[in-house]
């Protein structure tokens, strides 16, 4: 009787770090898709408004989509309180929060060239280069999105046999 507690535990648990790693794979396409509509909202705010960085950092984060919501009011304070250019505090800001961000290596690489072109580009250059980034983001994002089924599919059955051998293994 121990034995089928414990086996049910052990089922129960992997099927449990399944479901996580399923929701975080689901997650990390969600956060693309964020960075694509930050990178919107900000080409909107320089091109349409003119409104200084500060301000349309503190307008974007009013929109309450983390993580970039509480990523934006540290860099708008921090583009109060620096004389720094905007690419150096940033770049320092996407390493203090990359633990919230569920990015590899290389939608981090985006993310970070993007804060560099901020604040000494004219403004047809940063709505450029905010173009193409919302360009590469949006090949990030279908490249997630086809993947997101097959790893999730491959997450819930690994973590099921995982726990299943390891029934094995103990009895």
């Amino acid at each position: 009787m121990l034995k089928l507690a414990g086996s049910l535990i052990i089922v129960i648990a992997s099927a449990l770090y399944g479901w996580k790693i399923r929701k975080e794979l689901q997650e990390h396409v969600e956060q693309l898709v964020g960075m694509k509509e930050m990178f919107l909202m900000l080409q909107g705010e320089i091109s349409y408004t003119r409104t200084p960085l500060k301000e349309a950092f503190l307008q974007i984060a009013a929109q309450d989509k983390e993580p970039f919501s509480s990523f934006l009011k540290k860099a708008a304070q921090e583009l109060e309180q620096n004389e720094d250019a905007v690419g150096i505090f940033w770049r320092r800001l996407i390493e203090q929060e990359s633990d919230k961000f569920l990015f590899n290596s290389e939608e981090q690489s985006l993310l970070q060239r993007a804060g560099e072109n901020f604040g000494y580009l004219d403004g047809q250059m940063q709505l450029k280069n905010l173009e193409l980034y919302i360009e590469q983001t949006e090949v990030l994002i279908k490249k997630a999105q086809a993947e997101l089924k097959q790893k999730q599919k491959l997450s819930g059955a690994l973590s099921l046999m995982c726990g299943l051998f390891l029934i094995i293994l103990l009895i």
